[in-house]
C-alpha cells in the first residue's frame, strides 16, 4: 500500500542530493528552505533605472519547513517539501518521484499535500519553481504560470529550464495590496 506522510531533513536529503540536485546539476548548496522569493522586486540599476529583478530574502529562512514522503512499503519512492516565505507565500520545493512509479499522480498528491499544509499554515498563495518536463504535475494540481497580477515565463537556471508559478487560495485577495512592490513602478 502507498501512503504519504511527514519525514524528516534527513530521509530527505539524500534524495534531494542524489536524485533531483546531484552536483553534476546543482552547484549551490541545498538547505532545507529556500531564501528565494516568488515575486520580483523593483530595483534601480546603476544607471537611474528602475527593473523588476529576482528577489532573495533571508527571512525566508527562518520558518518551518515541512517535508513530505511517498513510500510503497517502506520503500521512500517520492519526496516534496515546503515552508513559508515572508508575505505569507507558501513555497513547494523539492518534488522528486521515483520513475518506477510515476505516471500515477503521484506527484500531484505530494503536491496537494503541501498545498494543504501551506493553506493551513495561513498563506494567501502557494508557489513553486519547477522544471519544464514536470510542468504538467503542477498543471493537475492547481498551479498556473499567469494570473492574478502575476506573469511567469520559462527560464534557464542551473538545473534546466524553469519557471515560476502558483496557486492562488483567495482570488478576492488583492494581491497589489499584499505585495505593494508587484506593482510599483
Amino acid at each position: 500500500m502507498i501512503i504519504i506522510k511527514k519525514i524528516s531533513w534527513e530521509e530527505i536529503l539524500p534524495i534531494w542530493q542524489t536524485k533531483l540536485w546531484p552536483k553534476s546539476v546543482r552547484q549551490s548548496p541545498i538547505e532545507p528552505n529556500s531564501a528565494m522569493c516568488f515575486f520580483k522586486q523593483w530595483q534601480t540599476n546603476d544607471d537611474g533605472v528602475r527593473e523588476l529583478n529576482e528577489y532573495y530574502d533571508l527571512e525566508n529562512m527562518k520558518f518551518t519547513p515541512t517535508f513530505w514522503g511517498c513510500f510503497d512499503g517502506d520503500k521512500l519512492i517520492g519526496v516534496n517539501s515546503g515552508h513559508m516565505c515572508i508575505n505569507k507565500e507558501y513555497r513547494s520545493r523539492g518534488l522528486w518521484v521515483d520513475p518506477e512509479y510515476r505516471g500515477v499522480l503521484l506527484g500531484t498528491k505530494l503536491l496537494m499535500k503541501t498545498i494543504s499544509q501551506g493553506y493551513h499554515e495561513g498563506a494567501v498563495l502557494c508557489w513553486s519553481y519547477p522544471r519544464l518536463e514536470s510542468w504538467h504535475t503542477y498543471q493537475k494540481a492547481g498551479f498556473q504560470q499567469k494570473g492574478h497580477n502575476f506573469w511567469c515565463e520559462w527560464e534557464e537556471s542551473e538545473t534546466g529550464t524553469n519557471s515560476k508559478c502558483a496557486l492562488v487560495f483567495d482570488e478576492n485577495i488583492k494581491i497589489d495590496s499584499v505585495y505593494p512592490s508587484a506593482s510599483q513602478k
